[in-house]
């Protein structure tokens, strides 16, 4: 219960630029505990720490109606910029909100409905890089561009070939992804198909 408090300044950072993204950090910011206190998860008690979250991605997939794909992608972003950190079991991850007790505690305020007992706390979102970030397209993007010059592209493969390799060109980061759509293009069109044959190649 109870609401969290967005800066503006998020609108800096590079979630701000990708709407899966930013739902999701806002989801894991309210979903995160208020208070420490000890749940019970698979019949067991599990502790949970102020600022930490029982996740399962399946669960917040549906929810959210965001793919586990790109789901995955985001907890990448998201613990490479130091949003997160996450402890894995076999069954669940917990995950911690770095520094939500600090923001948490700098914006107080108090609600109508708790004036008497105690102040509402709420969370910010800490923009930490100032550096200009890659972000990888969607699905929808790639496949917006691809119909734009009717190539035939699968976007779907192309944003997974890409993803593995963690968006890069052998050891460099990808500059533009529309420029290897391109590229993509013009080898489908020298090369000829056959049942063996694999066109996506990486250059």
């Amino acid at each position: 219960m109870g609401w969290i408090k967005l800066d503006r300044a998020v609108q800096d950072h590079f979630i701000w630029r990708e709407p899966e993204a930013l739902k999701f950090w806002i989801y894991l910011l309210m979903a995160a505990s208020l208070t420490d206190k000890v749940t019970v998860f698979n019949g067991k008690n599990l502790t949970i720490k102020r600022g930490q979250l029982v996740f399962g991605l399946n669960a917040a997939s549906a929810k959210l109606g965001i793919s586990v794909r790109r789901l995955r992608t985001f907890l990448k972003w998201f613990e490479s910029d130091h949003m997160i950190d996450k402890q894995i079991t076999n069954k669940f991850s917990i995950i911690s909100i770095v520094k939500f007790c600090e923001y948490q505690d700098t914006g107080k305020q108090t609600t109508s409905k708790r004036q008497a007992n105690a102040k509402q706390t709420t969370t910010t979102i800490e923009v930490r890089s100032k550096n200009k970030e890659y972000i990888p397209p969607t699905v929808a993007e790639v496949q917006t561009y691809c119909d734009s010059r009717s190539n035939g592209i699968d976007a779907e493969m192309f944003v997974a070939f890409y993803e593995a390799r963690g968006w890069k060109i052998g050891k460099e980061q990808m500059k533009s992804w529309k420029a290897c759509v391109i590229t993509w293009e013009r080898r489908r069109k020298e090369q000829t198909p056959t049942p063996a044959s694999n066109w996506e190649v990486e250059l």
